[in-house]
């Protein structure tokens, strides 16, 4: 992640910025950008950097002598827990909690069968790892048991998935202390970020590159685009840049709690939350759940703004994510806010041998191109064949659509799709004649398909078909 500086405001003055960078803070890089004069800012930076070391001693698990290293390695504790250990472990329930199968801080011995792996170069034993990721995810070891003296038995703690932005908070809030006079901050370690930025300062003046993921350019020309922000953090999730090579073989090195195993199809997640620690741990969780789970969630909590990639660079956006985005190059005449709205209704049919119909919905440009797939009704490759030009144009070639469009088909009943002119790239499409689609398949049933041209960019229009079998209508609405 690249940070750029924007004015501060609308004339011709500047934001004055001191910065700051260290190398090997947390095993990373350490940025900090700080708005006040050299003598203040370092003394700001000597606080940050004090604090930051504080902190390391607690949750480092390279430093055999840190708290929770000292934890695993006793089992129970036999002196008074940290304040801030307890904090983080009741933080790590919280976001278990929420994404069960994609968080946890209980993957200490999971990790460290890895790298033994990685050191003897052996093939990994799937089993084994599976067997120990389970048992930790089962296990109901909690904070109580912690305080009480209880040994462990069952898992190692490890909190690198939440505690560097756990840091990134702390150290800011000491900043803010250290020098009360400052009206904007900035503090990235290795590419996640927490910013702050006073209420009189008129306009933002952080704006973060967003990195193409697996490239690494430290000039900044490579990026998907930026992401203005005023007061809130940023964190990138990825799996390219610390792979584990064993043999011939990379892993990565985000591991899926619920099998210890990295996922077949790697995501790359991109959050911003209102602190450091909330946005760490989501992208931790979001980089190892399945998209279109991700998606769910993210439209039940939009106090949360993520961009999802997949490894052939789809784009899977949150319906909030573009507010604060910017486009790199706009080479569109489509407005950045442009939505359409596109709703189908599946009839009920009374028959003993219904099935849940598999249902595509992708979108075409003039040449018969697929552009956008909207969205993927039903899971199984075997009976999503049987939507036979979706999958002959797209899922055959990219079967792991199913993981990032596909969802449960619910009851016959009406499904709606906000649509926002953009590309499976993420790329706003220019106007002009585009083509809808809709496919659908039921066992023991029949086969649909029909389509409804329609003119990107049109500011009123509303266009509707009926179907005659298995669809009963498609309706696409601008907004």
């Amino acid at each position: 992640m690249a940070v750029l500086l924007f004015t501060a405001n609308g004339n011709a003055d500047e934001t004055v910025l001191e910065h700051f960078s260290r190398t090997h803070v947390l095993g990373t890089s350490f940025e900090m950008s700080i708005d006040v004069a050299r003598k203040d800012a370092e003394v700001a930076e000597k606080a940050v950097i004090s604090e930051i070391k504080r902190l390391e001693k607690i949750f480092s698990t390279y430093d055999r002598s840190s708290e929770v290293s000292q934890l695993n390695l006793e089992g129970a504790v036999d002196k008074n827990v940290s304040d801030e250990l307890l904090d983080v472990i009741n933080r790590c329930t919280y976001w278990q909690k929420q994404l069960t199968k994609s968080f946890s801080c209980k993957m200490g011995q999971v990790v460290q069968m890895w790298q033994n792996f990685e050191q003897q170069q052996a093939r990994p034993d799937r089993v084994l790892i599976r067997e120990r990721a389970r048992a930790a995810q089962q296990s109901d070891y909690n904070i109580n048991d912690l305080l009480s003296g209880k040994p462990n038995n069952e898992f190692s703690w490890d909190f690198n998935g939440i505690a560097k932005g756990y840091i990134l908070d702390k150290a800011m809030a000491v900043a803010k202390i250290a020098v009360p006079n400052a009206s904007a901050i900035k503090l990235d370690i290795g590419g996640d970020a927490v910013y702050w930025q006073s209420i009189k300062s008129s306009k933002p003046i952080w704006s973060v590159g967003v990195a193409v993921p697996g490239t690494i350019d430290d000039s900044q020309e490579t990026r998907l685009g930026t992401y203005r922000i005023r007061t809130g953090a940023i964190a990138y999730s990825g799996h390219s840049s610390r792979a584990r090579k064993i043999g011939r073989r990379e892993y990565s090195h985000l591991l899926a709690p619920r099998d210890g195993w990295p996922r077949h199809n790697p995501v790359t997640a991109i959050v911003k939350a209102e602190n450091a620690v909330s946005a760490d741990a989501l992208a931790t969780a979001l980089a190892t759940s399945d998209i279109s789970v991700s998606l769910d969630w993210l439209s039940k909590h939009p106090q949360y703004s993520a961009l999802l990639i997949d490894k052939e660079g789809r784009h899977y956006a949150s319906s909030n994510w573009y507010q604060g985005y910017i486009e790199k190059k706009a080479d569109t005449d489509i407005s950045t806010d442009y939505q359409t709205k596109i709703s189908f209704t599946l009839p009920k049919i009374s028959t003993a041998k219904y099935r849940k119909p598999y249902v595509s919905l992708w979108v075409t440009d003039k040449n018969g191109k697929i552009v956008k797939t909207l969205m993927v009704l039903g899971k199984s490759e075997r009976w999503m064949q049987e939507n036979r030009s979706w999958w002959r144009i797209q899922g055959r070639k990219s079967p792991q659509l199913l993981d990032g469009f596909a969802r449960p088909t619910r009851r016959p009943g009406q499904y709606n799709v906000i649509w926002n002119g953009r590309d499976d790239f993420g790329n706003l499409l220019s106007a002009g004649e585009y083509r809808l689609f809709i496919e659908a398949s039921r066992e023991h049933g029949d086969h649909e398909k029909f389509s409804i041209l329609f003119e990107l960019g049109a500011e009123k229009q509303k266009l509707s078909k009926k179907g005659n079998k298995e669809v009963e209508k498609l309706v696409l609405e601008s907004l």
